[in-house]
C-alpha cells in the first residue's frame, strides 16, 4: 500500500509519499520527476506517523531552525542513484559541494571512476527533495544549476541555511508591530536608494506606508536571523512594493522576495519610480520590460513612474 499526503510550505505545497513506515518521496508539486514510481491508487492518510514527523521536521526547517534527526527514509532507484543520494545525506547544512566533487567522493568510495555528468543525473533523480539535500550541490564555481524544483527554489533553500534568510506570507491581519516594523524598513530603504525625495517627502509620505502595508492582499516578509530585512506587497498580478533595509542591500533580499512574488503569487507587472535607475535596473535584469511611463506617480507627485511587465 502506498500512501500520499500534501504539506503546504513556504516555497509551495509539498507531495509526501510513504510505504506506511518511511518516507519513499518528497516532491515540490509540479516540479520535474513529480511523484515518480508512485503509482496510481495511492491512499491520502495525512495522520501517518511518518508524515506527522515529516511536517514537525518541515516546520522547524523552514523557520530557519536545524532539526535534529529525520524521519526514515526509504528511496527506490538503482545502486548507483542510492549512492549519490546516500552522499547527498552526508553534505552538511549550510554547505555546497559541486557535481564533480561528489563524483570524486563516490568514486573513492566504489573504488571506479564516476562521472560529474552520471552524478547529475542521478541528483536530478533525486525523490527526496530537501531531507536529502540536492539542493546543496551546485556547479563549477559556485552556480546554481539543475535543480528539479526551479532554481528558485534552490536560491531559497540556500539563502535559508546559509544567511538565515526566511521569507513567509503574513496574515491578512498584520499586527501593529509588525506594521511600524516594516515601515522603518520601508524608511530606510528609501533613504538608500530615494536620493531624489526630500526630507518633507520622505515624512509625508511615511504616514502612509502602514495603512498601505496593513491593506495590500499579499504580504511577503523576509527576515535575516530573525530581523526584518524586507517585503513586498502585491495585489492580483501587479506588485505594490518591494522594500529591502538598507543594512540588507547586496544579500539577495530582494531577488529572494520578487522571485518568491512573481513564482507564488503570479505578479506579472509593477512601477518603480523612473528616478530610481538601481531599482529599474534591478527589475530589467528580473526579466521585466517598461510598456508605459507617466510624468507623476500615483499621489500625484512630479516623480515619474515607469510600468514594467514580466
Amino acid at each position: 500500500m502506498r500512501y500520499i499526503s500534501t504539506y503546504r510550505s513556504p516555497l509551495g505545497d509539498i507531495l509526501m509519499a510513504s510505504d506506511g513506515r518511511a518516507l519513499t518521496g518528497l516532491w515540490f508539486v509540479g516540479q520535474k520527476y513529480e511523484a515518480a514510481g508512485l503509482g496510481e491508487g495511492a491512499c491520502e492518510e495525512p495522520g501517518l506517523p511518518v508524515f506527522r514527523e515529516a511536517c514537525s521536521w518541515l516546520d522547524e526547517y523552514y523557520a530557519g531552525g536545524h532539526p535534529e534527526g529525520q524521519p526514515a527514509l526509504s528511496p527506490s532507484g538503482t545502486p548507483f542513484q542510492r549512492a549519490v543520494w546516500d552522499e547527498l545525506a552526508r553534505i552538511p547544512y549550510g554547505s555546497t559541494v559541486s557535481y564533480g566533487e561528489v563524483a570524486s567522493r563516490i568514486a573513492a568510495r566504489r573504488g571506479s571512476p564516476t562521472s560529474a555528468r552520471a552524478v547529475g543525473a542521478a541528483v536530478g533523480r533525486n525523490p527526496i527533495s530537501i531531507l536529502v539535500p540536492c539542493h546543496r550541490v551546485t556547479g563549477t564555481g559556485g552556480a546554481l544549476t539543475g535543480y528539479a524544483g526551479g532554481l528558485w527554489r534552490k536560491r531559497a533553500l540556500l539563502a535559508l541555511e546559509g544567511r538565515g534568510i526566511v521569507v513567509g506570507e503574513e496574515p491578512a491581519e498584520r499586527s501593529e508591530q509588525l506594521l511600524v516594523g516594516l515601515t522603518d524598513v520601508w524608511e530606510r530603504s528609501v533613504r538608500a536608494t530615494h536620493a531624489f525625495l526630500a526630507e518633507e517627502d520622505v515624512s509625508r509620505l511615511r504616514t502612509m506606508v502602514p495603512q498601505a502595508i496593513a491593506e495590500v492582499p499579499r504580504l511577503l516578509v523576509a527576515r535575516r536571523a530573525g530581523r526584518l530585512a524586507g517585503f513586498v506587497g502585491a495585489d492580483g498580478a501587479f506588485l505594490e512594493m518591494l522594500f529591502v533595509d538598507a543594512a540588507d542591500r547586496g544579500a539577495g533580499v530582494g531577488r529572494l522576495l520578487l522571485e518568491r512574488a512573481v513564482e507564488l503569487l503570479g505578479v506579472t507587472e509593477l512601477s518603480v519610480n523612473e528616478q530610481n535607475p538601481q531599482a529599474v535596473g534591478f527589475y530589467e535584469h528580473m526579466g521585466f520590460s517598461v510598456f508605459r511611463r507617466t510624468e507623476t506617480d500615483s499621489q500625484g507627485d512630479p516623480f515619474p513612474l515607469l510600468y514594467m511587465r514580466r
